[in-house]
């Protein structure tokens, strides 16, 4: 089965068993589907996966404006903002994946490689 079928047999079973469009079809998500990047909704996605993802969106994007709003006045020094924006990112990576990990679990969804079958 291809990615789009197994896409929208997940869209499907999400908000069959009353999860919001936007918990797991995000704006972001879809924006990276739109650039080409076929990966499943975070519901789906391993642990591991589902960390990289948040740290990799949210830790950039925390550090700038933490950066122009707050760090840039206080006159933090440029390393210290990037490790404390990485340790933001995965601290927000970890508590979204186990999010993502118990509702996976209290929805009882099917496995992404058992879509469709």
């Amino acid at each position: 089965m291809d990615y789009e079928a197994k896409l929208r047999l997940a869209h499907k079973e999400l908000n069959d068993k009353g999860v919001w469009k936007s918990n797991y079809n995000s704006p972001i998500v879809k924006w990276l589907r739109k650039l080409g990047m076929c990966f499943p909704p975070p519901y789906y996605q391993s642990y591991f996966a589902n960390v990289m993802l948040c740290v990799t969106f949210f830790a950039p994007v925390w550090g700038i404006f933490q950066w122009f709003l707050v760090w840039n006045e206080l006159g933090k020094p440029v390393l210290e903002a990037v490790f404390i924006s990485l340790l933001a990112g995965t601290l927000f990576g970890f508590i979204m994946a186990t999010f993502y990990y118990i509702r996976r679990k209290q929805l009882n969804l099917t496995d992404w490689g058992s879509l469709g079958e």
